[in-house]
């Protein structure tokens, strides 16, 4: 079996690439399993409905001048991966996951709240 379980979206701050897009690319490449891992990391970005001003940071070439500086869109994410699980269910295993980065002043914070 021939899989990627470390693949990143347009719904990462550090990627463009098209959740669609990456799925074709894939199967013209072989692959039988994909997992989209795209970033949350607390502490740092913001959840979209998030109080407060979100954050930006400069685009780089290619993109707008200011992009948002936070995490995944979780609804539209969900969406858009259950679109594609129904468009290509029968040519490649489609897997949703995210990626969850901690940073050093928040663990503190979380392990409060995890604690029992």
């Amino acid at each position: 079996m021939r899989a990627d379980y470390h693949v990143r979206t347009e719904f990462s701050d550090d990627s463009d690439y098209a959740m669609e897009k990456v799925i074709q690319d894939f199967i013209a490449m072989g692959l039988d399993e994909i997992c989209f891992t795209d970033h949350v990391d607390y502490g740092i970005k913001k959840d979209w409905d998030e109080p407060g001003k979100m954050i930006y940071r400069k685009g780089s070439p290619g993109e707008p001048d200011e992009m948002p500086l936070a995490n995944v869109h979780y609804p539209t994410y969900y969406e858009t991966f259950k679109k594609m699980l129904a468009l290509y269910h029968d040519k490649i295993e489609l897997k949703l996951g995210l990626k969850f980065g901690m940073q050093a002043h928040t663990i503190e914070k979380y392990e409060k709240l995890f604690a029992r």
